[in-house]
């Protein structure tokens, strides 16, 4: 900056303000671009409870099915067995609780009732999304 700018910024403090924080906002964009943050993750680690749980196939590509205990059978997912809920459905009540696990496991994927499932939460997940299929 030339001795003139500076008098000239010196006169007018708005402009000298302003400009300050246009270049602040700048290297804040570039910082962002060249470094994003990271992408959270919806989905949430659980575990199936004490018993094994029925895992099922629920898309129908021409009819909107909720997750329920008429929704193809896949197998059995074994008590104990570490699990990824991916998404959550509103679907048939078992026992009180009207919410469906998407799990994801190195076994498959699938839904599950929550019931089933140890999330840390009774039924709704803060965080995790509502499933889409």
């Amino acid at each position: 900056m030339t001795i003139t700018q500076a008098v000239k910024n010196q006169r007018n403090p708005v402009k000298r303000v302003t400009k300050a924080a246009g270049l602040a906002l700048a290297g804040v964009s570039v910082a962002l671009l060249m470094n994003p943050a990271p992408a959270m993750a919806s989905w949430q680690p659980a575990t199936i409870g004490h018993t094994a749980v029925s895992l099922r196939d629920c898309y129908h590509p021409f009819k909107a099915a909720q997750p329920s205990q008429s929704c193809t059978f896949l197998k059995y997912v074994p008590a104990g067995t570490p699990v990824n809920i991916i998404c959550q459905h509103i679907g048939q009540d078992i026992y009180g609780d009207a919410v469906w696990d998407y799990i994801s496991y190195s076994g498959g994927e699938g839904y599950v009732a929550d019931y089933y499932v140890y999330t840390g939460y009774r039924s709704w997940i803060p965080g995790v999304e509502v499933c889409n299929y």
